[in-house]
């Protein structure tokens, strides 16, 4: 059973469309009481995404995904995943930095999904060619600890924060630019 939560995301994630344009400067504060209603709100989240996508857009668009270990930014990528039909498992891409799943029925061509969480510096991202990554119109790209290649990540970037309120409690934060 969801938490009133649940609902209130749903009406938000709704009422924030404004003329089929992704409105600026959004901010929006969400509870989620486990991980079924992390991934439930991440469905609502990208459905918002695909059913507001911007006219003309000529660059991919890329979602930060900040918060400690364990507070569900790996849970909103599986929500997003789900959301989205993509085939393959998702987990997170520590290792491997990076991972793309292709999509159908979207206005995006592929999902990708970075984890920067073992870079020590900025620099190290650079080899991963993000600027071409970024520039695609066809991405939709989620990076986990984004925070750590802040200055890397474009200007038109979105963000959003995960914060541990309980032990299966969380806190999650969108800010759209």
């Amino acid at each position: 059973m969801f938490s009133y939560f649940y609902y209130i995301t749903r009406s938000l994630f709704r009422k924030a469309k404004i003329r089929d344009r992704i409105p600026l400067n959004m901010k929006l504060q969400v509870l989620s009481e486990n991980l079924q209603e992390t991934e439930k709100i991440a469905s609502f989240f990208v459905k918002y995404i695909i059913d507001c996508p911007a006219r003309g857009r000529k660059k991919g668009l890329v979602i930060s995904l900040e918060g400690d270990l364990g507070a569900g930014k790996t849970e909103f990528v599986k929500g997003i995943g789900k959301a989205l039909q993509v085939k393959e498992n998702i987990f997170s891409p520590t290792y491997l930095l990076m991972k793309s799943f292709p999509l159908q029925n979207s206005c995006f061509q592929f999902l990708w999904h970075l984890d920067c969480y073992r870079l020590e510096k900025e620099e190290e991202a650079k080899v991963l060619d993000l600027e071409e990554l970024f520039s695609d119109p066809a991405n939709l790209i989620f990076v986990e600890w984004g925070d750590k290649i802040k200055n890397l990540l474009p200007s038109s970037c979105w963000t959003i924060h995960f914060l541990i309120k309980k032990e299966n409690t969380r806190l999650i934060i969108f800010e759209i630019p």
